[in-house]
């Protein structure tokens, strides 16, 4: 072979070389390009982000989340926003074997506000593609980060999700005056809560009738109230499923959160549109003393959620 030939072959060796590498350096560009989204996780080493081109829900890559053990990780993007403002996030999100260290339902899969507790429904467990929504208000503030995340504000989970579909929009202002609200009654408690151990209480037909009265008293006053500005329509359904949680903390003590009630009410309000939902609940009873989860206060509490 002369010197040309050996010229030739080594310029063809180059060329493929230098293709191997910008296709190498492409595929590591579509696998981990987060865009501008910043990576944050709690504690390193245990944590891998990366684009998924095989499980998506859409045509775009979706992004992964991946918790080997158990920690706190997020994407998230700092974003200009109107003061006093209403937005709305939304995504598509699946699962697979997301678990959390305390077993507190503020873990999981989810969308969050960084450094705050304002979060959408976290996702546990395995599950398919769900469109997961986070409504919040921008109060004073210019600018938020609005993170997705595997883990939570007090929680570490372990497992993996995938987010896609992320959007982001600003609430489109009711001029409806009439508000559709929902009351859950939720008739039975049967949970085990630290402090008291098994816990079982039950709405009474009394207790069922104060709701209805209260209910109708509350739809007669409320044009009054407001000066003719508002109207109500209401739905009362009971929920006989019975509770299994009830969360904890020192500013109000034992108290039903909306994480507690979230599966045995979703399917009602993915089904109808309401603008407000309350859940009757009896925390109390005169005649077990001892199952009086709330400090000096017996009887029926309604939770705006």
């Amino acid at each position: 072979m002369n010197n040309r030939g050996k010229i030739k072959a080594t310029t063809i060796v180059y060329i493929v070389i230098i293709i191997f590498l910008i296709l190498f350096a492409k595929y590591l560009y579509c696998k981990y390009n987060f865009y501008d989204y910043t990576k944050g996780i709690r504690e390193a080493g245990k944590t891998s982000f990366t684009r998924d081109s095989k499980i998506v829900y859409s045509d775009e890559d979706s992004y992964k989340i991946e918790n080997r053990n158990f920690n706190d990780a997020m994407f998230y993007k700092k974003i200009k926003v109107t003061p006093n403002t209403a937005y709305k996030v939304s995504c598509m999100i699946k699962t697979e074997n997301v678990e959390n260290m305390e077993g507190k339902y503020t873990g999981g899969a989810q969308i969050s506000i960084n450094g705050t507790t304002e979060t959408s429904e976290a996702i546990t467990g395995t599950n398919d593609w769900k469109k997961v929504t986070l409504m919040f208000n921008s109060n004073n503030r210019e600018t938020v980060e609005i993170g997705f995340r595997l883990g939570g504000y007090e929680e570490f989970s372990k497992g993996t999700a995938w987010f896609s579909d992320i959007k982001l929009e600003e609430a489109q202002v009711d001029t409806n005056k009439n508000w559709h609200i929902a009351c859950f009654t939720i008739n039975n408690i049967d949970a085990n809560v630290e402090g008291f151990g098994k816990v079982e209480l039950e709405l009474s037909s009394r207790d069922i009738a104060t709701i209805r009265t209260n209910m109708r008293r509350l739809q007669e006053i409320i044009p009054e109230m407001s000066n003719g500005k508002m109207t109500i329509t209401y739905d009362i359904i009971q929920i006989s499923e019975p509770l299994t949680s009830i969360s904890y903390d020192e500013e109000n003590e034992y108290y039903v959160d909306p994480n507690d009630i979230n599966e045995l009410i979703s399917d009602y309000i993915d089904d109808t549109e309401y603008d407000y939902i309350y859940a009757a609940v009896r925390l109390g009873d005169l005649n077990k003393s001892e199952n009086v989860l709330v400090h000096d206060w017996i009887g029926l509490r309604f939770y705006g959620i």
